[in-house]
């Protein structure tokens, strides 16, 4: 549940910067100079961001940030709707994070430090494999839990 959180977060508050195409060198809200930070410390693909990569970062702000609201809405209240649009997530956001470390590692490997990028980022890549991982099959997905709860009443 906090992965999907904090990537809620980073979907409704950091990417409308890259959508909108906000000049990070220039920003000065607190926000914005963070974001400046990466880029220009390890991640300088941002800082004259692509069209490729907005249009990437502008579906991880919408689609995507709306699925994890929805998918922490479904783990916290044990829906089990989760599971098919869950699935379809999964393999969305692994596709659009191996884009993203392919085009680093192939493009960027001068300039950016990939170290740093990969460490910052592979939580993206990690979750939707655990993700795919918990949600695959036809099994209730909290079945294993109600049956602890109903042996300790």
């Amino acid at each position: 549940c906090v992965c999907f959180a904090l990537f809620a977060f980073t979907s409704f508050v950091y990417e409308p910067y890259v959508t909108f195409a906000v000049d990070l060198r220039n920003s000065t809200d607190p926000i914005g100079r963070s974001w400046f930070w990466y880029a220009d410390s390890f991640d300088p693909l941002f800082l004259d961001t692509p069209m490729w990569l907005r249009i990437m970062c502008t579906i991880d702000f919408i689609p995507f940030g709306c699925m994890h609201l929805f998918s922490l809405y479904c783990f916290l209240t044990k829906n089990e709707r989760v599971r098919t649009p869950g699935l379809l997530y999964a393999g969305a956001l692994l596709y659009s994070t191996l884009v993203y470390f392919a085009y680093e590692f192939i493009e960027e490997r001068a300039r950016a430090d990939l170290l740093w990028m990969f460490l910052i980022n592979v939580p993206y890549t990690l979750m939707p494999l655990l993700l795919a991982w918990r949600l695959w099959g036809t099994a209730p997905l909290w079945e294993a839990e109600r049956i602890v709860a109903k042996q300790k009443a």
